[in-house]
């Protein structure tokens, strides 16, 4: 399983360093990954209760907060990365999920960039480029 586990971070990371050797884009790069959250805010995430974010299509992402399930919109270019509104469910959980559910919430709608840490996690990132959440590659 770790095996798995760290081929699939190296394909990631392989994936999304592409993005100054190739021609497709960030958005291509993104599409068809899927992350869970290490640290949110400097916190470490519940691993019982995951915060994670996958990217559907060149436009598309969703996962789950920690309590409810969520989808939003994303862009992704050059210049960075942004979330649109998210649409959550609206399921009240146990008040430190719901305490990791907002500062995941929070954590996507500042994010305004991204870079890859040495060890494969993904870096949210916001306008001053201060680290909002890490996430770790899930894996398929």
């Amino acid at each position: 399983m770790t095996r798995s586990i760290a081929a699939f971070a190296t394909a990631s990371l392989a994936l999304l360093a592409a993005c100054t050797t190739t021609q497709s884009g960030p958005a291509e790069r993104l599409e068809g990954t899927a992350w869970r959250a290490a640290s949110i805010e400097n916190t470490p995430a519940a691993e019982s209760t995951p915060s994670t974010l996958r990217f559907f299509d060149r436009q598309l992402a969703g996962g789950s907060l920690g309590c409810n399930a969520y989808s939003t919109t994303y862009f992704a270019d050059a210049s960075g990365l942004r979330f649109g509104a998210l649409a959550p469910t609206q399921k009240t959980c146990a008040v430190p999920v719901m305490e990791q559910e907002s500062r995941f919430t929070s954590a996507l709608a500042e994010t305004r960039g991204l870079r890859l840490d040495p060890q494969g996690a993904l870096l949210l990132l916001d306008a001053e480029g201060r680290t909002r959440a890490r996430l770790v590659p899930m894996t398929p």
